[in-house]
């Protein structure tokens, strides 16, 4: 077992605390007292780790990300190519979105300020590099996938406003077919192809034995990981 020096174990805490609180109480009506108090240290300790509250739901926010795929994917193990991987994820990923308050809260809160941290950048780059390498797409250089990026996790906030802005309008399955839709279009690929990938995707996402207690209080644990197969 790797022992963390003091430092990382007081950075560590700040995290577990701002998790349980943005999660129950919301970003935006969390203070830094709620921190101090609930993780017993001083105000000092905050800033000495991180440069602001918003700093440190850029961390959560990319270990979310990043837990979504990690998710589906320890469920579903090989059974499926990346590609269908990805729109598995996207459904999955909208459906906790509309079903959870608290996680829609959280995410509509950190929208609005959102500086996408590096963790998240990279997890992002990683999506899309999976279905460039499944699908074999060439002609994508490092330096436009840079460009690609911010522009899907821009066009995700996005939508989640604009579907919080108007819940009756839309549901969870319209935003996961948006989402993969533009997803894929980035990549040049026809609607056809892409039509089959999220029907294909959203049949396969239904039969899946979804356990959501994992990710309560971003709390990811894996014995809520129902292995298929």
């Amino acid at each position: 077992m790797v022992k963390l020096k003091a430092g990382e174990k007081k950075k560590n805490l700040i995290i577990d605390v701002c998790k349980k609180l943005f999660y129950r109480k919301g970003y935006a009506n969390t203070t830094y007292d709620d921190i101090c108090k609930k993780a017993d240290i001083p105000p000092g300790s905050i800033t000495y780790h991180f440069r602001g509250k918003r700093d440190i739901a850029a961390v959560i926010d990319a270990e979310y990300e990043a837990q979504n795929k990690i998710y589906i994917e320890k469920m579903c193990g090989k059974a499926y190519d990346k590609t269908t991987l990805m729109a598995i994820e996207n459904f999955h990923m909208w459906k906790r979105n509309f079903e959870d308050d608290n996680l829609r809260r959280f995410l509509l809160d950190i929208s609005t300020e959102r500086l996408p941290s590096f963790s998240a950048l990279d997890t992002v780059k990683y999506y899309y590099q999976c279905v460039i390498d499944d699908q074999g797409i060439e002609g994508i250089d490092d330096r436009e996938l840079n460009l690609l990026v911010p522009a899907q996790l821009g066009m995700s906030d996005a939508l989640l406003l604009a579907t919080a802005n108007d819940p009756d309008e839309y549901t969870w399955e319209d935003a996961a077919e948006f989402g993969i839709r533009f997803f894929l279009r980035q990549l040049g690929m026809h609607d056809d192809k892409i039509k089959g990938i999220i029907q294909e995707g959203k049949t396969i996402f239904d039969t899946l034995p979804i356990d959501n207690r994992y990710y309560i209080d971003f709390a990811y644990d894996d014995k809520y990981v129902k292995k298929i197969g």
